[in-house]
């Protein structure tokens, strides 16, 4: 077998000092790392792939099953929205109305001593009192008292008579707008 010769396509003439030669050089030892690197950044991409699904998947899955939980408590949600909004329909009904048991308090505060009531009636914003004095000075303090109250306007006092069946006393009837 014949010796095995060596073959070197380049210039043997002090080429490689030369400035195309350096250029020549440094250009295949710079290109064979870039091209390393860029192996290198590519099968890391390819492998952080497996990563990036993994965890995508795992989002997906997560979805679903707080889909599935928003789903379920959808109906709860519904009926408690729906109660909120009827308590607060409450709410405002009850603190624009007008408490009889107060002014009923109120009012009987008001009455002297011989002076009763037989009918006491609250209807929305107006009011209706009948009932009977023993005297006339116990009527007109009644009265007095009834229109320094503040909590009621429009005073009307509508009958006044004497009371019937042979009871001594004055019966009356009087109305009044109650103020909110």
């Amino acid at each position: 077998m014949p010796p095995r010769r060596k073959i070197n396509l380049l210039p043997q003439n002090n080429f490689e000092s030369s400035t195309v030669g350096k250029f020549l050089q440094w250009a295949i030892s710079i290109g064979r790392w870039i091209v390393v690197f860029t192996e290198l950044v590519v099968i890391c991409a390819f492998l952080s792939r497996f990563y990036f699904d993994t965890k995508l998947a795992n989002l997906f899955d997560d979805i679903k099953q707080k889909k599935a939980i928003v789903a379920s408590t959808a109906n709860f949600e519904e009926t408690f929205r729906n109660t909120q909004s009827k308590l607060k329909e409450i709410r405002t009904l009850l603190t624009g109305e007008i408490k009889p048991s107060i002014i009923i308090t109120e009012i009987s505060n008001l009455l002297p001593g011989n002076v009763s009531l037989t009918s006491f009636s609250v209807d929305k914003n107006n009011l209706s009192l009948v009932g009977y004095s023993l005297s006339k000075s116990g009527l007109q303090s009644f009265w007095q008292n009834l229109t320094k109250y503040t909590k009621i306007s429009n005073l009307s006092l509508n009958n006044i008579s004497s009371r019937k069946e042979g009871l001594p006393g004055i019966s009356f009837e009087v109305s009044a707008t109650i103020e909110k």
